[in-house]
């Protein structure tokens, strides 16, 4: 499949809606990559670029090559390939090939960025920003200890912001 380059004006997200689909992450390049399952994030602008937030566990393997790279995508599927994308929430990259064991293909965008073959659209994002979510910065500590407890105590997320260099659209 071939994917063609459209504004990012033209993409048709929408903002508060679509990151609460399945959506996959891809951190990495053809060296290296490995895709994740996000649920949490947003579109906007800052300093006057377009941007794409995600949010990533402090344990996610995903994180460790994101921390590594310049770019990340996100990659948008359609609705027939939410078991796979479930596969990508559910399985470590650290334990194996994810796009393996999901059946999904790696798109590989130049030699900075891998997306996912059998998207409708990839978003590739340069970050521009991080920061990990600590306690301390919370403003309202019920919503820290919500999603801060338990199994994902000390477990934060960190933000990544990063600027839409490019919007891949599949032909």
């Amino acid at each position: 499949m071939s994917f063609k380059e459209i504004p990012v004006a033209e993409c048709g997200i929408n903002p508060f809606t679509d990151l609460t689909k399945y959506c996959l992450v891809t951190a990495g390049n053809k060296e290296k990559c490995n895709p994740m399952l996000v649920t949490w994030g947003g579109f906007g602008i800052m300093w006057r670029k377009p941007v794409a937030t995600v949010y990533i566990r402090q344990t996610r393997y995903t994180k460790i090559i994101l921390d590594s790279q310049d770019y990340f995508t996100l990659s948008f599927l359609p609705e027939s390939y939410k078991k796979q994308e479930s596969y990508m929430g559910s399985h470590s990259g650290r334990d194996g090939d994810k796009f393996e064991g999901s059946g999904l293909h790696p798109a590989f965008i130049g030699d900075t960025a891998t997306g996912v073959e059998e998207a409708d659209l990839i978003f590739v994002c340069k970050k521009i920003y991080t920061h990990e979510m600590k306690e301390e910065f919370y403003t309202n500590h019920e919503v820290y200890e919500a999603w801060n407890s338990g199994n994902h105590a000390n477990n934060n997320h960190s933000i990544y912001m990063g600027e839409i260099v490019k919007v891949l659209k599949k032909e």
